[in-house]
């Protein structure tokens, strides 16, 4: 494959050149690859790749989000049972303080177990999120050796309407960690006691007329 190939990053509001680089073609396949830097600030930016191919020219652009660097996971500490449900403390430092929304995925080996999703507001520094895996998920469960926290996903939810939601994600393996002694958990619904306080007290409106 003869020719040549160049990425150009540019603004995706007001489509201003931001940054360029040629691509090389690589020797064993014969495809381009390259990186191109950027130093500008988080948004959303157009990636538009050109290429002028045994003298044929191509042209491909898609859509880039540039996220902020929102801060840094350190690990998890040790996971405990509180009432029916396995509790795992997520630890994340953020450069800012703010509302943030975090998202995993539970496994025992290649079993994927549960969807976890926790809201918390965290203030600039240190900071827990804490997951937890109800124990309808887990009871009865053949788990065999360590769990594994998977597929991180963190959001920091905008300050006023209209601002972008910024996006961060967990290393790429995960956590594993030894399950404390899950026995006691019980194949029961949750319990949301403020939806069953509501719906008492529709019946008692209910009853009056």
């Amino acid at each position: 494959m003869a020719g040549k190939c160049s990425a150009t990053l540019e603004s995706a509001t007001k489509r201003d050149k931001a940054d360029s680089a040629d691509l090389p073609a690589t020797e064993d396949s014969g495809y381009y690859q390259g990186t191109i830097s950027s130093d500008h600030e988080p948004g959303e930016y157009r990636l538009i790749v050109e290429a002028r191919v045994d003298g044929k020219p191509v042209r491909h652009v898609s859509s880039l989000s540039i996220e902020p660097d929102l801060g840094d996971f350190g690990g998890i500490d040790s996971p405990y049972v509180s009432g029916n449900g396995l509790v795992i403390p997520v630890r994340f430092d953020p450069d800012h303080a703010g509302y943030y929304a975090l998202s995993a995925q539970l496994y025992n080996g290649q079993r994927a177990l549960a969807q976890l999703s926790t809201e918390e507001s965290l203030s600039g520094g240190s900071g827990t999120l804490v997951l937890k895996a109800h124990g309808s998920v887990l009871a009865n469960q053949d788990i065999e050796g360590q769990l594994q926290l998977r597929n991180l996903q963190l959001r920091q939810m905008p300050d006023r309407p209209g601002d972008r939601t910024h996006y961060a994600f967990g290393p790429d393996e995960g956590y594993e960690f030894s399950p404390p002694d899950l026995g006691n958990l019980r194949d029961t619904p949750a319990v949301n006691t403020e939806s069953e306080q509501r719906a008492a007290l529709l019946r008692q409106l209910a009853d009056k007329f």
